[in-house]
C-alpha cells in the first residue's frame, strides 16, 4: 500500500515503500511512518442490554457500530471517549473500565487508515433520548448475545463484542 506517489518535499517519484509502514524517498532522505491511529468506542450498557448505533455516514453507512471516535492529539483515550459520547449521544459517562485494543482498517474516501481501536465499559443509568443525526441513525438497545456479528461495520468491534458477549 504505496502512500505517496510523489515525495512531499522535493517532488520526486522514486519513492520507496517497506511494504508495511514506512516510505522514503533516496532523493531527499525523507522518512513517513505510517503509524496507527488511535480510536475508542464503548461498550453502554443499560440494564443489561448494550446500545449500538446504526451508523448514518460512510463509511460502513446504515451498518451497526458502538459509539465512539478517534483520539485528538495531546488528548487521552478516556477522554477522547467522553467528549466523543458527549458529542454523539449528549450524555455523560461515570465510571469506565478498560477492556481490550484490536486492530483495525478504516476505509474512509479511497484511504486505508490502520487503527488500533481502544474498548471500554461503562454502564449507563438512563438512556440517550437526544442523540447526533449526522453520526447517527438510530439506537438500537440489544442483549449482548444477541447482536447480530454480521452486520457490524468494522472487525475489531465484531472482534471486541464477541470477546464481550463470551465473558459474561
Amino acid at each position: 500500500m504505496k502512500i505517496f506517489d510523489y515525495c512531499p518535499r522535493c517532488k520526486s517519484s522514486d519513492i520507496v515503500f517497506d511494504g508495511f509502514k514506512k516510505s522514503s524517498c533516496p532523493a531527499c532522505s525523507f522518512t513517513f511512518y505510517h503509524n496507527a491511529a488511535a480510536a475508542v468506542v464503548a461498550i453502554l450498557e443499560y440494564n443489561g442490554k448494550i446500545i449500538l448505533i446504526k451508523r448514518n455516514k460512510e463509511p460502513s453507512r446504515g451498518k451497526l457500530d458502538l459509539p465512539g471516535g478517534f483520539v485528538d492529539p495531546r488528548e487521552t483515550a478516556e477522554g477522547a471517549l467522553r467528549r466523543e459520547i458527549k458529542e454523539e449521544l449528549k450524555i455523560e459517562i461515570g465510571e469506565m473500565k478498560y477492556i481490550c485494543s484490536y486492530p483495525n482498517i478504516y476505509k474512509y474516501k479511497g484511504v486505508h487508515y490502520s487503527t488500533c481501536d481502544l474498548f471500554f465499559y461503562s454502564q449507563i443509568d438512563k438512556l440517550p433520548t437526544d442523540y447526533d443525526k449526522t453520526e447517527i441513525a438510530e439506537l438500537v438497545l440489544i442483549e449482548p448475545l444477541k447482536v447480530p456479528l454480521s452486520e457490524v461495520a468494522f472487525e475489531s468491534t465484531r472482534t471486541c463484542l464477541e470477546h464481550f458477549a463470551r465473558d459474561l
